[in-house]
């Protein structure tokens, strides 16, 4: 079978193609680096995220803290 045209096959692999998502993770003041972790790989497992995501912390303060 003869191969498809090269510009054929890039479009074809373009559009299969994501483009990496930002999901904003909720950091509280006593979360752990292990918190941070599980919470972003509870995200990946339910399948909202994937692991070539990108993830920012955002600190969490309440409004009695300085």
């Amino acid at each position: 079978m003869p191969q498809p045209p090269l510009n054929r096959l890039n479009k074809l692999e373009k559009t299969h193609a994501r483009e990496r998502r930002v999901f904003f993770i909720w950091k509280d003041p006593g979360d752990t680096p292990a918190d941070v972790e599980a919470k972003r790989d509870r995200l990946i497992a339910e399948g909202t995220a994937r692991a070539d995501d990108e993830f920012m912390h955002i600190r969490w303060r309440r409004p009695d803290e300085e």
